[in-house]
């Protein structure tokens, strides 16, 4: 609700957020991802662990955040998604970076780890691209101990990292509800 984003979604860690995401946007072998070349590790890692490589892209050296300049000549027909950092809560221009990816229909990912509640043209970082994964550990703006989230107004995104990270948690109801004469063990007896 703070964000004013559509759907959120907890992890463990702000890595799993990011792996969620790829996976999400279908990030895997053989694919690409493009990730700026000044950031943590792993905002790019999770891309080898789907089996995809990483394309690093350079910073600008006044913002530190990925440079849309030195985006386009790095595209090809392998790559999947371009993830976004919002270095040291500064944002990256999120305009050109969309205009990009729409014009070659790629996924963007926002790790907005370092810029919890930072503004861009009055919307917050973590709602500007397709997803966002984020970590709440302690260095973080928004800490909260160890933890990692994303955020998305995308349902099919959504869904998918539920899918890859949160199996049967997706709310259905279990169609298995055994009879006293199916349940064996006596502690569950007492219980059911």
């Amino acid at each position: 609700a703070y964000l004013q984003a559509t759907y959120a979604l907890g992890f463990c860690n702000g890595t799993a957020s990011l792996l969620a995401a790829m996976w999400a946007c279908k990030v895997g072998i053989g694919d690409e991802i493009i990730c700026p070349s000044m950031t943590y590790w792993a905002s790019a890692a999770p891309a080898l662990l789907l089996g995809a490589t990483v394309n690093f892209c350079d910073i600008n050296r006044n913002t530190l955040c990925i440079d849309p300049l030195d985006i386009e000549h790095r595209i090809c027909e392998k790559t999947k998604a371009i993830v976004v950092v919002h270095y040291a809560g500064h944002p990256a221009p999120m305009k050109e970076i969309m205009a990009i990816a729409r014009k070659y229909r790629i996924r963007v990912i926002e790790d907005n780890s370092h810029a919890h509640g930072a503004l861009y043209y009055g919307n917050y970082t973590g709602t500007l691209a397709d997803i966002a994964a984020m970590s709440l550990m302690a260095g973080k703006g928004f800490a909260i101990g160890e933890a990692g989230i994303i955020t998305t107004n995308d349902r099919e995104l959504y869904e998918r990292c539920i899918a890859f990270a949160h199996y049967e948690r997706t709310g259905v109801v279990s169609r298995f509800n055994p009879s006293d004469d199916q349940i064996t063990d006596p502690l569950l007896k007492k219980f059911s």
